[in-house]
């Protein structure tokens, strides 16, 4: 499935799913570092996962949602769950998703819940089996609802009408599958806007000016004596 670009400010659905500290060793010593797991979403369809790591918790976080923002993927709803049963898979972890019917809620682990309730799934029902590694699940919980498919292009695929499919009646409206419109952007708006955001940063370190000649060390006046 291909990678899409959505509006920064629609994705207003951001999960730290994990936030660990890690170590590295080199010749002179350990080198001390947080990774993070985030999950961000629109709650209408869209869902990224990205991962992060910094020296600094918040530069970790920072690093983790602009990696997931880069990665979104559109999956396929129906109405408030999903169209199908599917297994997602990422390494030795298997995550089963079901469709519910409306009322039933999100029932889950924490690492599927965050993706889950992050695109947007309001019913459903999973089932966590293999690897218990919650990077894993979370992949694997993504995988699952990238095999989606909507009930119109497998018609389309197989040559024939959505009727004559051996699906619940139910899910044979046509109107269901219609994909959700978030504000999409494209690869030149985004770098435009990068480009102005620099610009007008300059403008301002430039409005502030230079230090003045009396400080001292620091940015700090001299003592008067």
């Amino acid at each position: 499935m291909a990678k899409i670009q959505v509006d920064a400010e629609l994705l207003r659905v951001e999960k730290v799913v994990q936030l660990k500290p890690v170590s590295k060793t080199v010749k002179g010593g350990r080198k001390r570092r947080f990774a993070s797991l985030i999950v961000v979403g629109d709650a209408n369809g869209h869902v990224g996962v990205g991962m992060g790591k910094s020296a600094s918790v918040p530069d970790s976080i920072r690093k983790g949602s602009q990696s997931a923002a880069k990665n979104l993927v559109e999956v396929a709803l129906v109405n408030t769950t999903i169209p199908h049963t599917v297994i997602g898979r990422a390494g030795s972890a298997r995550v089963l998703i079901k469709p519910a019917s409306p009322g039933t809620g999100v029932i889950a682990g924490p690492a599927a819940r965050a993706v889950l309730e992050a695109v947007g799934i309001t019913d459903v029902l999973t089932k966590t089996m293999g690897s218990d590694n919650t990077i894993n699940n979370v992949f694997a919980t993504l995988d699952g609802l990238r095999r989606m498919q909507k009930a119109t292009d497998v018609a389309k695929r197989r040559g024939i009408g959505i009727e004559q499919l051996a699906i619940p009646a139910k899910l044979k409206d046509a109107s269901l599958y219609e994909p959700r419109q978030p504000n999409y952007i494209t690869e030149d708006e985004s770098q435009i806007d990068e480009k102005s955001n620099r610009q007008s940063q300059r403008s301002e370190g430039n409005r502030r000016g230079p230090r003045s000649a009396q400080a001292g060390r620091g940015g700090r006046a001299p003592r008067q004596r």
